[in-house]
Order: C-alpha cells, then structure tokens, then sequence
C-alpha cells in the first residue's frame, strides 16, 4: 500500500513559541487518521504544514513521494494532491455556490466552464445542495456553507483531504449534516487527516487515532486503543475533561 502522507521530524516555530518539536507521521493511502488533543497542541499547525500554507522549520513532508515543503511543486500539483477544509468555510461572499466551486477547476485545472458545470452538479448532489447552486453563501446556514467548501475542495480532486476541526464554527444542530459528508467520503477510500473534538464521531470514521500535546504525538493507535484503553496519562486526562464537557454541554441543552 502506498504513503500517502509522510511527516519526518517536523519543527515548526512562531517567534519563540515552538508549536511542533520533532512530529514523525506516516498515512498510508485510503487510511482515516483523526487527529485530537488540547488546543495549543500543534494539531492545526500539523495540519496546515501538511497542506503548505506553512513553512516549516525543520524536518520533511512528503505526499505520494513528492517532497512538499520546499516548495517546488506549482499550485496544481499540490491542490490535486491536498485539498483542506478550514474552521471558517473561505467562500466568495460574491460568487453563487456553482461559481464558487467551478472557478479553480476552470482557472487552475484549465477545464472547460461546461465541463466544471457537470462536475460541480455532481459534486453539489453528493453533499446534498443541487437545490442551492444559485444561492450565495449569505444565503445558506453554516453547515450547508461548510458542504459547499467541501465540494469545492473535491473539485480540484485531491488525492488527500485535510479537514482542520470543520465543524467547530457551527451550531450543534448543523455539525451532523458536515459529519455525514465526511463519513461517506471515508466508505469511498479518500484518504483523509481529520483533527477533530468530535470524539464519537472520531471512533466512528477512523482506522487510527492519533492524540497530541504540546507539540509531540503522546499515543496513536486504533479507535478501541486510544479512545478506549489510552495507554499514557495524559490521553486518559483529556478524555475525561472531554468527557465530562460532553455531559455538562447535554445536561444545559
């Protein structure tokens, strides 16, 4: 089976606050990886290291055998190797739903406008928003704008997607609607990084977990593994604090 994604010994610094300090990471391709952990544990810097949108400091990325952090791979060749989904949903306030979605495959792809039509349709019935195709962003609820994002992304056709805590914006009663796209793309092989609070939905999508803390991967291992039997302290006192967030979160509804 192939790496998709190979992460050797990456440090990433901002001023004098190191935020990775030495992160190894092997994906293998069509593996669901979630990612979890505190906030300020490097998870979202991993993430956009991954994808490019930071220079590191130290170590290598590669993605399919090709070395990404030195920058030598044109915008195309790395949109179609790594798409990523954000926290906040980055659509063209002034752009419909189609044109939001057909204007990279158009501009960078170099595919014909009816061509990236056909496929932004097929793109917009798999997240379930033909009906919106017309609409402008302001018009749809965060989750519908969060499944548009993520057409967008497929649209380019990455061999890998990067989802970066994709549901931490919305309203709890949207966040399902975002997880079930997530988790039909997980049956059809996509390989994908997920970081992530969603703890259940985490056991449920993902061959390996990974748990991180200050700027080091603690554990990884199966759902079962980590999620279940946490081997080191710190995980277990995570889960809890998780845990317990969860119950009180149900208990105020």
């Amino acid at each position: 089976m192939d790496i998709a994604i190979k992460v050797n010994d990456l440090h990433k610094s901002f001023g004098k606050l190191n935020v990775l300090k030495g992160v190894s990471l092997d994906v293998a391709e069509g593996e669901v990886v979630s990612v979890i952990g505190p906030s300020g544990s490097g998870k979202s810097t991993l993430a956009r290291c991954i994808c490019h949108l930071e220079d590191i400091d130290q170590g290598e990325i590669y993605l399919y055998g090709k070395r990404i952090d030195k920058g030598n791979l044109s915008w195309k060749e790395q949109s179609q190797l790594v798409g990523m989904i954000f926290q906040q949903f980055n659509l063209f306030p002034h752009l419909s739903v189609l044109e939001n979605i057909t204007l990279s495959p158009i501009k960078v792809r170099g595919i014909s406008g009816e061509k990236a039509n056909e496929e932004a349709l097929e793109l917009l019935s798999k997240v379930g928003l033909v009906d919106k195709k017309d609409s402008r962003p302001s018009e749809l609820s965060g989750g519908q704008q969060q499944r548009v994002a993520i057409a967008r992304a497929l649209a380019m056709e990455p061999r890998i997607m990067v989802f970066d805590e994709p549901t931490s914006a919305l309203d709890p009663e949207l966040v399902g609607e975002v997880l079930e796209v997530i988790a039909d793309l997980a049956k059809s092989g996509m390989t994908m990084v997920i970081i992530t609070h969603e703890m259940s939905f985490a056991k449920d999508v993902s061959d390996r977990v990974i748990f991180m803390a200050d700027g080091v991967i603690v554990e990884q291992g199966t759902p079962e593994e980590i999620l279940g039997k946490p081997r080191e302290e710190r995980t277990r006192s995570f889960l809890q604090r998780m845990l317990s967030h969860s119950i009180r979160d149900k208990e105020g509804q």
